[in-house]
């Protein structure tokens, strides 16, 4: 299954060894936006915005909805963009035998890489348009695409989580990989357990807390994308090696 996506990009459209772009600008530009919003906010003295539902700590989408709004659409489509280019620089290179080479994956495995790449693309679609939508009289529109962004997002996660699994657990095969993993994973359940908290307190009505945490879990997202650079650039300039002679060797040195 996986060997027919991604042989149509066998000759490499984008340089196998430039595919860490996408984590890095999709990281390094969802940070930025984010903060861009809280030193305006800030800056001009935390104002409290008309219909904004948190009295204490506005959401992002409160900030967003104001004069900012085309920052946060220019963030959210250079964020969306280059995110679902690093959900498929993650799953290609695990398959690509310019890089891991894992064609003899598990069909289960594969499968979920291609649930993994659909989910990507529709979180990074909602995104967009949730940026677009922001604004005060699309409210309703605003909580659907709100709730296919975070879906999507949380999907692609998962299902990223399940493929390189084998990689955090399992016997070292790639030099250097597995500490990329473990750290991406830990980012995820961070996500999870913060994610939990912010909509408990979110519909118990504790709103400072809530938007503290909507703040926290979003800035969260900025890192784990960032993580993704270690599956797609963690041996360059260095010698493969493995713990076990009888291990597939990386096929990139």
């Amino acid at each position: 299954m996986v060997r027919l996506w991604h042989s149509a990009f066998e000759r490499d459209f984008f340089s196998i060894r430039r595919l860490w772009l996408f984590p890095v600008v999709a990281g390094s530009c969802w940070f930025t936006t984010l903060t861009i919003l809280l030193i305006r906010w800030l800056a001009i003295g935390r104002p409290q915005y008309p219909n904004q539902v948190n009295p204490y700590v506005p959401f992002i989408s409160d900030i967003a909805a104001q004069t900012f709004q085309p920052v946060f659409i220019v963030g959210c489509a250079v964020t969306g963009l280059s995110f679902f280019g690093t959900v498929f620089a993650v799953h290609h290179v695990r398959y690509s035998p310019k890089f891991y080479g894992l064609t003899d994956d598990a069909q289960w495995r594969q499968a979920v890489s291609m649930v993994a790449l659909v989910a990507g693309l529709a979180g990074a679609v909602s995104l967009v348009l949730l940026s677009i939508f922001d604004t005060d009289d699309a409210h309703k529109r605003h909580r659907y695409l709100l709730m296919a962004t975070f879906g999507g997002l949380f999907v692609s996660a998962v299902t990223t989580t399940f493929v390189w699994w084998d990689q955090a657990r399992g016997p070292v095969v790639f030099a250097g990989l597995r500490k990329w993993c473990r750290f991406n994973i830990s980012l995820v359940l961070c996500q999870f357990a913060v994610g939990i908290v912010f909509l408990s307190t979110m519909y118990a009505g504790d709103y400072r807390v809530s938007g503290i945490f909507e703040w926290i879990l979003t800035y969260l997202g900025a890192f784990w994308l960032v993580s993704f650079v270690g599956y797609t650039r963690f041996r360059e300039g260095q010698d493969p090696k493995a713990t076990d002679g009888d291990e597939r060797q990386p096929l990139l040195a």
